[in-house]
């Protein structure tokens, strides 16, 4: 498996044009039996809008999936007036909705072929995540406190691990517990650019802990896919109708390594559009956004950054 990794990122290297024919060939090349595929998901529904073909294709080779949502998406004032139809939602309302989304998702999951099991909630707090990275890392000081929900702790009865608080240290305990016990050979998550600030940590969080990992392991180095989901209005337009290619954003930096692209099957293309469906809840508020996603392809960026000091010099998200 190793030598098969090393053999697929040396092709990638040579592939500078984006979403060629020979990069879905060596993206291809991960999926097999053995694949232990884990996806990172900043909300519920960012798994299925960016990898929800590739989840399919790897439970169809025989692989397995495990789905870590780091928030339920609690955090969503226009999400929670427009589900409830109240115009000042209380911190109860907002628990509600987060409870509200991780049920959808597990339905959402259900139909591309996962079941609870294969689902772990984290409730770290939606529209926290980058404040956490940047204010909040250490388990010594002070604890982040959501303004929606007011918690500054997952459900005790819900948390992954022990004694978990909002903290940086906290979440990359969960996130290295996950690591250690399912050793993914594939993981996938948001990329380090994407404009949503909960998903650009997302990027940082998971990249530093496999970093680690990494080192203290010498045999384990799974490969990392990242995917885009905001950037600008991309991937809305007049190109976006069901079932038609989806293109990386021209305006993202040409510097980046080639995006591979996995072509999907009509089966997998309408499996995933009914599964952004069951989102009824954020299909609501951005229904036609969500399925501007169900293309006849997924576009994946190759990680080849490791985190470390750049951890500490991201100003903001999306650049």
């Amino acid at each position: 498996m190793i030598r098969c990794l090393s053999v697929l990122l040396a092709l990638i290297l040579l592939f500078t044009p984006p979403v060629q024919a020979e990069n879905a060939l060596a993206l291809e090349e991960l999926l097999s039996r053995q694949t232990r595929l884990l996806v990172f998901s900043p909300h519920p529904d960012d798994e299925t809008l960016g990898a929800g073909g590739l989840i399919q294709r790897v439970r169809q080779s025989g692989g397995k999936v495990k789905v870590v949502f780091l928030t339920s998406g609690d955090g969503y004032p226009e999400g929670v007036e427009m589900e409830d139809r109240i115009a000042h939602p209380t911190a109860q309302d907002y628990r509600a909705y987060g409870t509200l989304r991780q049920k959808e998702a597990l339905r959402v999951l259900a139909t591309l072929g996962l079941t609870e099991k294969d689902v772990i909630f984290l409730h770290f707090p939606d529209g926290g995540l980058y404040a956490i990275l940047s204010k909040y890392q250490s388990d010594d000081g002070p604890d982040y406190t959501s303004p929606f929900t007011l918690e500054s702790h997952p459900p005790v009865p819900d948390a992954l691990l022990p004694n978990i608080e909002y903290n940086g240290e906290d979440l990359k305990r969960e996130i290295r517990q996950v690591l250690t016990t399912f050793r993914p050979t594939l993981i996938t998550t948001v990329h380090r650019r994407d404009q949503h600030p909960d998903h650009c940590a997302t990027y940082f969080f998971v990249r530093e802990v496999l970093k680690e990992q990494e080192m203290k392991t010498p045999l384990f180095h799974p490969s990392l896919l990242t995917f885009l989901i905001h950037w600008g209005q991309w991937p809305m337009g007049e190109d976006a109708g069901f079932g038609s290619r989806l293109s990386p954003p021209q305006e993202f930096s040409a510097k980046e390594d080639a995006w591979l692209s996995l072509l999907l099957s009509p089966v997998e293309i309408d499996t995933k559009r009914r599964a952004l469906l069951l989102y009824q809840s954020q299909m609501l508020v951005m229904g036609r956004y969500l399925l501007s996603f169900a293309r006849a392809n997924e576009v994946f960026l190759p990680d080849h950054k490791g985190a470390g000091s750049e951890l500490l010099g991201v100003p903001y998200c999306g650049k």
